[in-house]
């Protein structure tokens, strides 16, 4: 992401209201929110320089100039190299990298609805409808990094602001949620509304840096889950399964896919075996039975090579068993088959 020259900055910031509107979002709105990203993104970087910390600006209101916080400034060294997460391909991540890359998707957010507005406006007017795979993406991309952020525990962070910090970066992925949902049904004035929304929103997070940590109790509690759904690109692949399994998997869970069959062996033998056939498959939407003694359908959200696999499955295998995995887990492991002829060899 790359820091505009002509940028922004002011020395006391006011809190911006989320209401929503059905207009199209002005050129200023876009440009302000994806200026006020770009400074926080840039705040975390490892040398910010001078340039980052007083900047001048035209986007709040009377004030010409911003200062990054001495609170900010002081605390983030520490952040920094405070390690919270481990990724399989990214490796250790620091506090700060974690809220640095859901800033930088918010960016994103502004910079991409920019190029909805007229020509007019400095947009390229292209229909949201011509931008559904990036809105979608980034969804899915935003929605990863808040959970990362709140299962390291990150609610003290920024002098005690990270509980309100989720709370309003929560409220932006309900209206991320709005604005995919807007686009699938062709609803313009939807879309504007939610677009509108979450771009005032992500000035809100901007503004809290400049605000006296607000009073919370306990961890942070997300009153938005975001919606499971079929995306443009996947399949939703139903599989009835035990109610057993069906009773304890929600919308939104990550399951992996275990596959009980006959496998014909080097001595021609058959002997039942057990391999992990799917990883990390989001769970769309669950048909629980009445008791678990009943049958219950779930539907998978699969690219379209799972989904062949996943009904080669359903007509090969002896039995079908869907794992749920803990919140946030998304590794992909390698699974070696399982037999009982190896358990005991």
């Amino acid at each position: 992401m790359k820091l505009k020259t002509n940028f922004l900055i002011l020395s006391v910031i006011l809190a911006i209201p989320a209401a929503g509107y059905s207009a199209a979002p002005s050129a200023e709105e876009v440009n302000c929110a994806s200026e006020d990203m770009q400074v926080l993104y840039y705040y975390l970087a490892p040398e910010p320089g001078q340039a980052v910390k007083e900047r001048p600006t035209k986007c709040h209101g009377a004030q010409a100039t911003l200062k990054m916080p001495d609170w900010l400034e002081k605390s983030l060294p520490a952040m920094r190299e405070r390690k919270v997460w481990k990724d399989p391909e990214e490796g250790d991540l620091s506090e700060a990298q974690l809220w640095q890359t859901a800033f930088s998707i918010l960016y994103e957010l502004a910079a991409t609805t920019q190029k909805t507005l007229p020509n007019s406006a400095g947009g390229a007017a292209l229909a949201p409808a011509a931008l559904e795979t990036q809105y979608n993406e980034m969804r899915l991309r935003y929605i990863m990094s808040v959970d990362r952020i709140t299962r390291a525990g990150l609610e003290g962070s920024f002098g005690g602001r990270g509980t309100a910090l989720l709370s309003t970066m929560n409220s932006v992925m309900e209206r991320l949620d709005g604005m995919t949902g807007a686009i699938a049904k062709g609803d313009k004035e939807a879309f504007n509304t939610n677009a509108g929304g979450a771009l005032k929103l992500s000035r809100e997070v901007f503004a809290q840096m400049f605000e006296v940590p607000r009073a919370a109790a306990g961890k942070f509690k997300p009153k938005y889950a975001p919606e499971a759904r079929v995306l443009p690109g996947y399949r939703g692949v139903s599989l009835k399964v035990s109610g057993s399994q069906a009773l304890f998997l929600e919308s939104g869970d990550r399951a992996d896919m275990l596959v009980t069959f006959d496998a014909i062996m080097g001595s021609g033998d058959k002997e039942k075996v057990t391999a992990t056939i799917l990883q990390n498959v989001v769970v769309v939407k669950v048909f629980k039975p009445a008791s678990p003694a009943e049958s219950g359908v779930v539907q998978l959200l699969c690219n379209p090579n799972e989904a062949q696999y996943a009904s080669l499955s359903l007509a090969q295998a002896n039995n079908i068993v869907l794992v749920r995995r803990a919140a946030g887990d998304f590794e992909m492991r390698p699974m070696e088959i399982a037999s009982f002829r190896k358990l005991f060899k």
